[in-house]
């Protein structure tokens, strides 16, 4: 079941994001996201449960364009217990993004990934977008964006990523 992501989750989001990346900067990152209202947003963060554990989580919270007002929305971080990967939860909570940002009425969404997993829900380079990665992305090839908005004017030039992000 997905559903949204409740403040009483938060002890088990962390762990989450601990046991799925193994280090402490994955569940670090999502608190400190969590913890600026204006970088999150609660109907954007989902959690995956099953039997009435948490067992993945997602989260989208904004980045900006250089030298602009324009804000943009990152699905980051995505996490899923060792023991619940592979059954379809990670999409699940993917596609949960799409359709929540969507339904919000923004034009895209960005992530930080694996081009493998989430060319398959329409990402794709964000700079033939015209959208250019942050510094702190490592590479051009994992910068990607989804059009959720085909007759939107979309946003253009350098992402900033937000501080939880750059350290």
């Amino acid at each position: 079941m997905i559903r949204f992501a409740r403040e009483d989750d938060w002890r088990s989001i962390l762990e989450v994001h601990l046991a799925a990346f193994g280090k402490d900067r994955v569940p670090r990152l999502a608190a400190e996201l969590h913890g600026q209202s204006d970088l999150y947003v609660p109907e954007l963060s989902f959690v995956a449960e099953e039997d009435g554990v948490v067992v993945g989580h997602v989260m989208n919270t904004w980045s900006w364009i250089e030298a602009t007002e324009e804000r943009v929305l990152q699905l980051s971080p995505l996490g899923v217990l060792p023991a619940y990967q592979r059954r379809g939860h990670g999409s699940q909570l993917v596609r949960a993004s799409l359709d929540a940002v969507r339904a919000a009425g923004e034009p895209l969404l960005l992530v930080q990934g694996d081009p493998a997993y989430y060319g398959r829900f329409g990402f794709v380079q964000a700079s033939g977008l015209g959208l250019l990665r942050p510094p702190q992305a490592l590479n051009d090839y994992g910068f990607l964006a989804v059009v959720l908005e085909p007759e939107a004017t979309l946003p253009q030039g350098q992402v900033v990523y937000s501080e939880p992000f750059r350290h």
